[in-house]
C-alpha cells in the first residue's frame, strides 16, 4: 500500500486480525484483555476477532489462568494442528521427514534409509515418504498442509530447479524437478545451511532482529536474516561464507578452489581428517593432548578470521550454528579474545552469539518457510 493512501476500514480489520493472531503466536498463551491492553484495542474488537479465529480453527482456549481477584481469565493459545508442512532433509544416505505444525512442534519424524540417487526408485521412495507422513500426521485432512520444504547440502540456481554442486551428495547439476513434480503439494527448495540459519533464527530469534548465522557442519553456509526475510543474493548464493578465501593457495576446498574458509572450519576438520567422531575429539582436546589441543587452537584462529571478515563487512550480530557450534560453547570466551585481538575498530565482541541445538528442529527451515508466510497471510 502507498503509505500516502489512507487505510480503508476494511485494511484496518485486516491488520487487526493479523497483529492478534501474530501477538497470541508470540505469547505462547495470553489473555483476552492482556491482548486489549497490549495492542490497545477495545474488547469487542477482540472478542470479534478471536470469534473469527476460532472459527478458523487457528486458535484454542486452554484452561484459565490463576485467578488475582475475581473471574479467571481464559488462556488463549494457537492451534498448532491447524495448518503444517513436511520439512524433507536430504542426506547421502537417509532422509529425514518430519511434519512441524503451526506453532513449530513436530507432529510427526521419520528417518528414511536411502543412498542419494538419480534412479526413479529414488525419486518415488522419496514422494512415498511425504505421502506417509502426511498420512500419519494431516489429522484435519490434506487440506491443512502448506506444502513440503526441501533442504540440500549444496548450491542450486536461481529458480532452485538444479542442484549445480554437492559434493556431500557426490552430485553435480541434479534435475531438482524430478523429485519436485512427483510431490502433490506446494514445494520449495533451500540450501540446508541457510534452511538450518532460518530454524535457528525461527526458535531463537525475535521477529525484527538482523542476525547473520555461519553455520558449521559437513559443509559451511548460513545466512543473512533481517526481520526473519533471508538475503538470497542475485543468483541466489547468499551466505556461502565457506567459499570466502581466508588462505590464498592454501587447503584444497570441495568446491575445487584452494584456502577457503570451509577447508579449514567445516566439521571433518576436527573429526573425519583424523578418523574420530566430534565428541572423540573434543574430549582429547579437553584432556589436554597437546596433538588435538593444537588442531583446536588453529581451528579457533581460522575460525575467528573468518568471522572478523563478516563481522567487518556486514556490521551485525552474529551466531555460529551447526554440527560443530555446541562443542564450541566451552570455547566462546577463547574465541571472543582472537575476534578482539584481530578486529580493526574496537574490543567489544558482544556481537557474537553460540546457538543451542536442538535435534530434528534445525532441519525445519524450509518447512517453516510455509509457517512464516502462512502467519503473513492471515487477515
Amino acid at each position: 500500500m502507498n503509505p500516502s493512501q489512507k487505510l480503508t476500514n476494511k485494511d484496518v480489520k485486516k491488520l487487526n486480525k493479523n497483529r492478534i493472531f501474530r501477538l497470541i503466536y508470540s505469547s505462547d498463551k495470553i489473555s483476552r484483555q492482556d491482548i486489549a491492553d497490549q495492542l490497545k484495542l477495545s474488547l469487542p474488537t477482540v472478542n470479534q476477532n478471536l470469534k473469527m479465529l476460532m472459527e478458523e480453527k487457528l486458535i484454542d482456549y486452554v484452561g484459565n489462568f490463576t485467578s488475582t481477584g475475581g473471574r479467571r481469565a481464559q488462556a488463549i493459545t494457537i492451534n498448532n494442528d491447524a495448518r503444517k508442512a513436511v520439512s524433507v532433509n536430504i542426506k547421502a544416505d537417509h532422509i529425514n521427514v518430519d511434519v512441524v505444525g503451526l506453532k513449530g512442534h513436530i507432529i510427526y519424524s521419520e528417518v528414511v534409509r536411502a543412498h542419494f540417487g538419480k534412479e526413479d526408485a529414488y525419486v518415488k521412495l522419496v514422494a512415498d515418504a511425504v505421502k506417509n507422513a502426511v498420512s500419519s500426521a494431516a489429522m484435519n485432512g490434506d487440506e491443512s498442509i502448506l506444502g513440503v520444504g526441501f533442504t540440500v547440502p549444496g548450491i542450486l540456481n536461481e529458480d532452485k530447479s538444479i542442484l549445480i554442486s554437492a559434493p556431500p551428495l557426490k552430485a553435480k547439476n541434479y534435475d531438482l524437478t524430478r523429485l519436485t513434480s512427483a510431490i502433490e503439494y506446494p514445494v520449495l527448495v533451500m540450501n540446508d545451511a541457510r534452511a538450518e540459519a532460518f530454524a535457528n533464527h525461527w526458535f531463537n530469534g525475535k521477529e525484527d532482529d538482523e542476525k547473520i548465522y555461519i553455520m558449521l557442519g559437513e559443509g559451511v553456509g548460513g545466512a543473512y536474516i533481517n526481520a526473519s526475510a533471508i538475503r538470497s543474493g542475485l543468483h541466489n548464493r547468499g551466505g556461502e561464507f565457506g567459499h570466502m578465501v581466508i588462505h590464498p593457495g592454501g587447503k584444497q576446498c570441495l568446491c575445487g578452489k584452494k584456502g577457503c574458509l570451509e577447508a579449514y572450519v567445516s566439521e571433518k576438520v576436527l573429526s573425519s581428517e583424523h578418523k574420530m567422531s566430534l565428541e572423540e575429539f573434543f574430549t582429547k582436546a579437553e584432556s589436554g593432548k597437546s596433538s588435538m589441543s593444537k588442531i583446536l587452537d588453529e581451528y579457533i584462529d581460522n575460525l575467528a578470521l573468518g568471522i572478523n571478515n563478516i563481522y567487518t563487512m556486514m556490521d551485525c550480530d552474529i551466531v555460529l550454528g551447526g554440527t560443530v557450534a555446541p562443542y564450541l560453547k566451552k570455547y566462546e570466551d577463547r574465541i571472543k579474545a582472537r575476534l578482539a585481538e584481530n578486529y580493526s575498530f574496537d574490543t567489544e565482541t558482544d556481537y557474537l552469539g553460540i546457538a543451542d541445538n536442538s535435534g530434528r528442529q534445525t532441519d525445519l527451515g524450509a518447512a517453516l518457510m510455509y509457517v512464516a508466510r502462512f502467519i503473513d497471510s492471515v487477515e
